[in-house]
């Protein structure tokens, strides 16, 4: 296998971030003997844990001096992405928890990393996914008011969506027929138009285009999402959908983070470079006490370098 990098921004460098980070490393260091770690934030949070991650080539690239702690961590993505985006062939970003108020306070006008991400890259459309061992779940809609989605779920959106869960099917996991469900938006998947009629209307004509677009994608649905999970998660892994639509954040993320919130990463799909991050925030409220769980972080490396390793194989 030939040489990788692992850009790590640890997020906000006063939350569990660097925290998480540093144990992930430590965990994961015997799988880690040909990847260079260049972790993009300042090396004073890792002190103490340095000496546990003497087995690991790790570099740090240091934030400007005497910057807020929300500058340092969107400039921490800013550099970072440049450096991924360079040679994205052989290089992941691996991103922690940052806080959106914080970043905005500094000057970064943006609700997360996925627009973030999207503007850095000069991407147009993109889409964020969240996935563990059980669930893979990719949104319609993103970070917006809960009044907002009925609006913006429209076929583009919903077509964007399953675009690129398809693309990361065939490229990340090898699916040449990926199997993809689409859930509903209203209660009961709008029950023949007596709850709503965006199934009915917008939903489901997009699934019969899109089928016919895309013939080597089994599409299904729409499905109702109250029960779907339950149902999706007493199957035999072999006939589990790849991917699920959700159409709006709470819908599918509450559901995927309540069956393994430990071991779950955020992907954004759809960006020219691979990017994994944690599926928490900045817990602000244990930092620095030595008591968070790293298993998100070590599900967004482990995975971040099987799909690097992948692309380089292709």
């Amino acid at each position: 296998m030939n040489h990788l990098d692992l850009a790590i921004t640890p997020g906000d460098p006063e939350s569990i971030g660097p925290e998480v980070t540093a144990k992930a490393l430590h965990h994961l260091e015997n799988s880690l003997h040909a990847v260079s770690v260049l972790i993009f934030g300042s090396r004073a949070p890792f002190k103490k844990y340095l000496k546990s991650l003497r087995r690991v080539r790790l570099s740090f690239v240091e934030p400007p001096a005497r910057t807020s702690p929300g500058y340092q961590s969107a400039w921490a993505v800013q550099v970072a992405t440049q450096f991924v985006l360079a040679a994205p062939n052989s290089r992941a970003l691996v991103t922690g928890p940052i806080s959106k108020e914080r970043i905005q306070r500094a000057g970064f006008k943006y609700k997360g990393h996925t627009d973030f991400l999207a503007d850095l890259t000069r991407t147009s459309e993109v889409t964020m996914m969240l996935a563990n061992e059980l669930f893979r779940v990719a949104l319609v809609t993103n970070h917006c008011p809960l009044s907002e989605v009925e609006s913006r779920v429209t076929a583009k959106s919903i077509s964007r969506a399953i675009r690129h869960s398809l693309a990361y099917c065939q490229t990340n996991l090898g699916k040449a027929r990926p199997r993809i469900a689409v859930l509903g938006l209203n209660p009961h998947a709008g029950e023949g138009g007596l709850l709503g009629l965006s199934e009915k209307n917008i939903i489901a004509p997009t699934l019969r285009s899109l089928s016919r677009k895309y013939p080597e994608l089994v599409l299904e649905g729409p499905f109702p999402a109250d029960s779907f999970f339950a149902l999706e998660s007493r199957r035999p892994q072999r006939k589990r959908y790849d991917i699920i639509i959700a159409q709006y954040h709470d819908q599918g993320l509450i559901p995927l983070k309540l069956s393994n919130f430990s071991e779950a990463m955020n992907m954004t799909l759809g960006l020219p470079i691979i990017r994994t991050s944690v599926d928490h925030g900045t817990a602000f409220d244990i930092a620095g006490k030595n008591s968070a769980d790293p298993g998100s972080m070590i599900y967004a490396i482990k995975n971040a370098l099987l799909y690097l390793k992948q692309r380089k194989t292709i």
